[in-house]
């Protein structure tokens, strides 16, 4: 395999990153790349992977990495994270990519704030050869000017109440000292060149860096600069992000005209002055606050298939519960989760003794893509292939003899259904799901755009529009499409008077295909916890409570189905307060599920 994951660093906060390697002589230049901050790095991480995989097939070995506090890397955002950190993680990247590979310079490959942090880190350096520069974030003022407007649009709460010295936006977290840092930032005021050579490759629809672009001419670096499509697919949510192929393309052929030849003495082999130490997938991690502070985590691909998963278990000494948590993706989100959710709940669960494994389905994060499918679809076909060896691998390997899954939305998903194929587990909790039923194949716009949500959400509007003066005198005036409007109502009864028939065909035991009340009756029946978190107003909560009808009542008062909503959250608990509470909540539902062996 081409890309190796690895745990690096030092090991009181060790990095978790990605070595490449390709098939094809390697020349005596590698590259680390250094990922953007937030809400862009988990839409740039798809991107980041093409271009390491691209890279490596032309012979430039590559590291790409998580910040301290970010991703998969150790450390708290608020605790570990700071400009200094994550200059601190590019030095780390250069090193392990030189010790393992043996080249002796490098070139940096910064996407956003990613630039910033590869300019800092190359201050001083004499083995940095060249910086390619992705739509770079030049004045660190205007990056948070544009972090502040983004958490002001995304807050839905009525009155924000941001924690103290915290800086948040889009359900990411720095201190406000690292918030302070980041403003100082001015990369056309540093005293040093990062490279001889650098790339800038701007985005097409907007101004470029030219500010920054004449102060390093007058440091002597030879600049070429390109405006290139693909930035805004790049930036979009994981399920629509596409690799900028233009400026992948362009930084190839940059590449090869700085350093045209390869390493044929050493092909792609480590050149013989080095000693390249083994590569670990396994690291120990502190989570702060917990009664058992220390977890590992191992990074594998499960049972040697395309599905890839983070374990994070107990430190050896550690007492041991006996029950696993299996994490599914959010959508095409990375096993990460949306704000670091699932890196959360994985090590705070470990820390209280359980297995946990937060796992990429085929084709999403870093799961290798089975032959003839697409890139982050959030509902693959083969999902349940890659649960069930999940599922196998934890009974078998972890030693434990229960297992829970756990997952957002199209993770949700996926638990469900899991358990409705009959998958050996004990409990399912699900956040904001929004489809039940037949979702295989579906992209998650596709999901969303699925009838019944799509009715419930329209409905919804039209409900809100009610009372709006101005939306009834656009309706008298033909503004507003009137046959839209009576397909949405037309549809919404349909749904409300099938809902009233399934319940009474419940009370009479008819049988009923594709129900959610009889599947929810029959697993909890088998002994499966059943439970449900929603955001107050999202669809889900809305289609279940219509889906499983009566029976929804009867399994809460029976104690075997657990009904969760939040205020003033949205579908993946961006603000920080309200997805605090949620943790809490949810901490106390796995307490609760697993509280017997």
């Amino acid at each position: 395999m081409s890309a190796q994951p690895m745990f690096f660093g030092p090991s009181a906060l060790p990095l978790f990153g990605w070595l490449h390697q390709g098939t094809s002589p390697a020349r005596d230049v590698g590259v680390v790349l250094c990922s953007p901050w937030g809400r862009e790095e988990v839409s740039a991480h798809h991107s980041l992977r093409q271009w390491a995989l691209l890279l490596s097939q032309h012979g430039w070995p590559c590291v790409r990495f998580d910040y301290p506090g970010e991703g998969d890397s150790a450390g708290d955002a608020l605790l570990d994270g700071s400009v200094e950190a994550w200059v601190g993680g590019v030095f780390h990247a250069i090193a392990q990519l030189k010790q393992q590979t043996g080249v002796s310079k490098v070139c940096l490959l910064g996407v956003r704030a990613g630039v910033a942090m590869a300019s800092l880190a190359a201050q001083g350096r004499d083995d940095v050869v060249g910086l390619i520069a992705v739509a770079p974030v030049v004045k660190g003022r205007g990056f948070v000017r544009e972090l502040t407007a983004l958490q002001a649009a995304a807050s839905k709460r009525t009155e924000p109440q941001p924690l103290e010295g915290v800086f948040q936006s889009g359900g990411y977290q720095m201190s406000q000292r690292t918030r302070d840092a980041l403003s100082a930032v001015d990369l056309a005021q540093l005293p040093q060149a990062p490279a001889p050579d650098v790339l800038v490759l701007d985005r097409d629809d907007m101004p470029g860096s030219s500010a920054w672009i004449k102060a390093l001419q007058a440091q002597g670096v030879r600049v070429q600069q390109q405006a290139l499509p693909g930035y805004v697919a790049m930036m979009a949510d994981p399920h629509h992000a596409v690799a900028p192929q233009a400026m992948l393309e362009a930084s190839v052929q940059w590449l090869a005209e700085l350093v045209p030849d390869r390493r044929p003495d050493f092909g792609h082999q480590v050149a013989p002055h080095t000693t390249p130490l083994s590569i670990s997938a396994e690291g120990l991690i502190n989570v702060p606050d917990q009664a058992c502070g220390v977890v590992s985590e191992q990074a594998l691909f499960v049972s040697g298939g395309p599905a890839f998963g983070l374990l994070t278990q107990p430190d050896q000494g550690q007492g041991r519960t006996g029950h696993a948590i299996l994490i599914l993706n959010a959508g095409s989100t990375r096993r990460i989760g949306p704000s670091r959710l699932s890196v959360t709940m994985a090590r705070r669960w470990a820390a209280a003794g359980h297995v946990v494994m937060r796992l990429d389905l085929a084709g999403i994060g870093d799961g290798e893509l089975r032959e003839g499918r697409v890139l982050n679809m959030s509902y693959p076909h083969e999902a349940m292939d890659d649960v069930r060896v999940a599922l196998a691998y934890l009974l078998a390997q972890a030693g434990v003899k229960k297992v829970h899954a756990c997952g957002l939305c199209a993770g949700a998903y996926h638990a469900l259904k899991a358990a409705r194929d009959g998958m050996p587990l004990s409990s399912i909790t699900m956040i904001n799901p929004l489809i039940f039923f037949n979702a295989e194949g579906l992209s998650l716009e596709e999901g969303e755009d699925f009838s019944v949500q799509k009715v419930h959400s329209a409905a919804a509007s039209y409900k809100e529009s009610a009372a709006s003066l101005e939306k009834w005198l656009k309706l008298f005036k033909g503004q507003i499409k009137f046959d839209a409007l009576f397909k949405v109502l037309f549809s919404r009864v349909s749904m409300l008077v099938s809902a009233r028939l399934k319940n009474l065909a419940r009370r009479i035991h008819w049988p009923l295909k594709d129900d959610l009340g009889t599947d929810l009756r029959r697993l909890t029946g088998k002994g499966i916890r059943v439970n449900f978190i929603f955001a107050n107003g999202d669809p889900g909560e809305t289609m279940l409570r219509e889906q499983a009808g009566s029976v929804l009542t009867g399994l809460q008062g029976a104690g075997v189905l657990g009904l969760h909503i939040f205020q003033e959250a949205d579908h993946v608990f961006t603000d920080t307060v309200v997805r605090h509470d949620m943790l809490l909540r949810l901490a106390q539902i796995m307490s609760d599920m697993t509280a017997v062996i």
